[in-house]
C-alpha cells in the first residue's frame, strides 16, 4: 500500500477523518492475528501516514490534530478512535519513534469531556464503520486512564 498516496489523496478530498477512521476507499487492514477488534491498523496509519510524512506535507501535525479534535468532538465510536490514536502517539513518543508530539495534557482534557459525555455507550459498545463491534470499550479506557494517571498525571476520566 502506498502510504504517501493515500494520505495525500485524503488531504485533498478533505477525508482526513475518514483516513483515521479507515472509511471506504481508506481502509488499512488490521492483522487477522490480532486479539482486540480495531477499525483499522492504528499504528500503521500514525506512523506510515503522518510520521513518515513530516518531512514531506507542510503541517502535517496540524492536519492530523484537527482530524483528531474532529474524532474527539464525534460520537462514541469516533471518540473511542481518537482514543486509540492518542494512546499510540505517546507509545510512540515514548519509544522515541514519533516525527511530532502531541499537547498530551490539551487533548486529554477534551478526551475526558468527550468520553464523560459518551460513558454510557462507550461502557456498552462501539460500532465501526466497517461493521465491527468493540464490546464493553470502557474496560481500555480505565486501563489506559490508570497508565496515564501514573506515568504524565492527567486523567481521562
Amino acid at each position: 500500500m502506498d502510504y504517501s498516496k493515500l494520505i495525500v489523496k485524503a488531504i485533498q478530498n478533505n477525508e482526513v477523518v475518514n483516513l483515521l477512521r479507515g472509511d471506504v476507499g481508506y481502509e488499512v487492514p488490521v492483522s487477522q492475528f490480532t486479539s482486540d477488534v480495531f477499525p483499522t491498523e492504528i499504528n500503521e496509519v500514525l506512523v506510515s501516514c503522518f510520521y513518515e510524512q513530516k518531512e514531506k506535507i507542510d503541517r502535517i501535525e496540524m492536519i492530523f490534530r484537527n482530524a483528531l479534535e474532529i474524532l474527539i468532538s464525534g460520537g462514541a465510536s469516533d471518540i473511542y478512535i481518537a482514543l486509540l490514536y492518542f494512546d499510540t502517539c505517546i507509545f510512540q513518543e515514548e519509544i522515541n519513534r514519533a516525527t511530532f508530539l502531541i499537547e498530551k495534557e490539551e487533548i486529554a482534557k477534551k478526551l475526558k469531556q468527550s468520553i464523560n459525555s459518551n460513558k454510557e455507550e462507550l461502557q456498552d459498545r462501539v460500532e465501526f464503520a466497517n461493521g465491527l463491534v468493540k464490546q464493553n470499550p470502557w474496560t481500555n479506557i480505565e486501563r489506559f486512564n490508570k497508565y496515564y494517571v501514573k506515568k504524565y498525571n492527567f486523567s481521562i476520566i
